[in-house]
């Protein structure tokens, strides 16, 4: 496993080693001097997706042809893509803090910035889950394209559909506010407990999601011919 580690971090390195750098200096100077905090998010998808695009590398490179004759399962194979996109999009996090000091006093509050980046971090890895099992089965290229066309149809498909409705009373969307809002009142929480609960929830639904992904990959692998 620590080979396999090893392998893909040395091709990240090489192959994105500029690329990094250029966007570290320039989201690091365009946070300072607009005083934005979403390139600290942005950032975290960056650093998941370099993990990712090691499937596409191994695509090119025919690696998993030549992997097969190794003294390694399917599941050390899989098992080290996933493992991999976690420690990325955990480094991720200090370094978008980092990013976020950078900005001249008022700085967003602790509260803002920590629901930004486990926010970030979710959407990484949630998107990775549907990524990664269609690269294996269909191939990157592909994979990445269906899932963007994917989630524009669901996330904003519902949101035109709502901006078309002109009656606000029976709007889903103002009535599910009012429920959500309700439902705060009623359980007696503060803004900042509410928060950390949605967080918790949406963190624990995408570690979910990943798990079951790694589970699909596998399977998918195994029984690919190369």
């Amino acid at each position: 496993m620590r080979g396999l580690l090893y392998k893909d971090w040395t091709i990240i390195f090489r192959g994105y080693k500029s690329n990094f750098l250029f966007l570290l200096l320039f989201y690091g100077g365009f946070t300072a001097l607009c005083r934005v905090s979403f390139l600290s998010y942005a950032l975290v998808f960056v650093l998941g997706m370099y993990a990712s695009s090691t499937i596409s590398m191994d695509e090119n490179s025919h690696w998993d042809a030549y992997a097969r004759t190794l003294p390694v399962s399917p599941r050390q194979l899989v098992s080290a893509k996933y493992l991999l996109t976690l420690l990325l999009t955990a480094a991720s996090i200090p370094l978008g803090f980092l990013l976020i000091l950078l900005i001249p006093d008022p700085k967003p509050s602790l509260l803002e910035t920590t629901s930004g980046m486990v926010s970030a971090a979710a959407v990484t890895l949630l998107y990775l889950s549907f990524v990664m099992p269609l690269s294996y089965r269909f191939g990157a290229a592909k994979a990445r394209s269906w899932v963007s066309i994917t989630i524009f149809v669901v996330f904003f498909g519902p949101v035109a559909f709502l901006a078309l409705m002109k009656d606000n009373e029976n709007n889903p969307g103002i009535q599910a506010l009012h429920a959500l809002d309700h439902v705060v009142e009623n359980a007696m929480l503060t803004e900042q407990q509410f928060v950390f609960l949605v967080l918790a929830v949406l963190l624990g639904i995408t570690l979910v999601c990943f798990l079951l992904s790694w589970v699909i990959s596998i399977r998918i692998y195994a029984k690919k011919s190369y």
